[in-house]
């Protein structure tokens, strides 16, 4: 599968419920044993195959969740559509143990019921954790849209 919008993520950015340049927006990874959704409402539907290994720490609260900073929100008039970006995520440093997947970048409320999924962003090959280094690059032209 590949990267993708979520629906409950499209309708919440584009009716106002998601705040993209104020809200806390996070980005949490996922194993290979995740089965992408579109229609997954709520992080909590996401949550049970949260990277577990140590260097990461899963969780509603953990600190394997990072915080994304410097916001961006722009209309692309030539492909008629909303660009979201933000700046690259610090690495994670992630013990041998599992295969990540994909990250999913979120917004952040008051627990995983309430918190809605944004963006799935699949890799193009899923990384073994092996105690090095992870980061996830966003792309130049943005992390993702939504299309008008």
């Amino acid at each position: 599968m590949a990267s993708f919008t979520y629906n409950a993520g499209s309708k919440a950015l584009q009716d106002g419920t998601v705040d993209w340049a104020s809200d806390t927006i996070k980005i949490m990874l996922v194993t290979d044993a995740h089965t992408p959704d579109q229609d997954h409402d709520h992080i909590d539907d996401i949550a049970g195959d949260e990277v577990s290994v140590s260097g990461y720490a899963g969780g509603f609260s953990g600190a394997g969740r990072k915080t994304l900073g410097s916001k961006t929100q722009t209309n692309d008039t030539t492909n008629d559509r909303t660009v979201y970006d933000a700046a690259d995520p610090s690495a994670w440093t992630l013990a041998a143990g599992e295969t990540v997947q994909a990250a999913v970048v979120y917004w952040h409320d008051t627990d995983d019921a309430t918190s809605i999924p944004l963006f799935y962003l699949e890799f193009a090959t899923p990384i073994a954790t092996n105690g090095g280094s992870l980061t996830v690059p966003f792309d130049a032209a943005g992390i993702a849209y939504t299309q008008q």
